[in-house]
C-alpha cells in the first residue's frame, strides 16, 4: 500500500536537485525516478548497494516483527534503545568512530553512567522477560499435570 501511494510522487513530482548534482545531471529539477535512472547510468554499483540496503532493511524488519511477537512491543522498543546505547558505548571507546570531540568533565562522566545504566537495565529487563516466560511455561506444565491426575482419579473411582 505504501509503495502504491508513493509511486506517483516518485514518478511525477519534480524536486530541486541539491548541491553540484545539477551540473552532473544537466537538470535543475528531477523526479526521484529520473535521479535513480541517472545514478544507474553513472554507477550501477551505487544502485546495487541501495538494493542491498533494502534487503537488509527487510530482513531487520522481519527479525523485529518476530521479536515483537515472541517478547513484547516494549521489549522491542527497549531493544532499539539498547542498540543506540551500544553505538554510543562503541563511540566512547573507539576514537575513530567519533564525529565530534567528546565533551569535558562533568558531562562525559554523565554520559558514561547513562550508557552503562541503559545497558544494565536492558540486560535486567531481558532477564526478567525470560524468567516470566519460564514461570508461565512451568505453570502451564504444572496445570496440565494436575488435570491429568484429576481425570485419572475420576476414571478409577467410577
Amino acid at each position: 500500500p505504501a509503495t502504491l501511494f508513493l509511486l506517483p510522487i516518485a514518478l511525477f513530482w519534480e524536486k530541486k536537485v541539491p548541491g553540484e548534482w545539477p551540473v552532473v545531471f544537466g537538470k535543475d529539477s528531477m523526479t526521484d525516478y529520473e535521479i535513480l535512472a541517472s545514478v544507474w547510468s553513472l554507477n550501477k554499483w551505487t544502485v546495487a548497494w541501495l538494493v542491498l540496503s533494502g534487503v537488509f532493511s527487510f530482513l531487520y524488519n522481519i527479525v523485529q516483527f518476530s521479536v515483537v511477537h515472541t517478547l513484547s512491543p516494549s521489549a522491542t522498543a527497549f531493544g532499539g534503545n539498547f542498540n543506540k546505547a551500544a553505538l554510543i558505548f562503541l563511540t566512547l571507546l573507539l576514537p575513530f568512530l567519533r564525529v565530534h570531540e567528546l565533551p569535558g568533565y562533568p558531562y562525559i562522566e554523565v554520559i558514561w553512567i547513562a550508557v552503562i545504566i541503559n545497558i544494565a537495565a536492558f540486560s535486567y529487563y531481558g532477564w526478567l522477560q525470560i524468567e516470566a516466560k519460564n514461570k508461565d511455561q512451568a505453570r502451564l506444565l504444572g496445570d496440565n499435570g494436575d488435570d491429568d491426575s484429576d481425570s485419572e482419579e475420576e476414571d478409577s473411582s467410577q
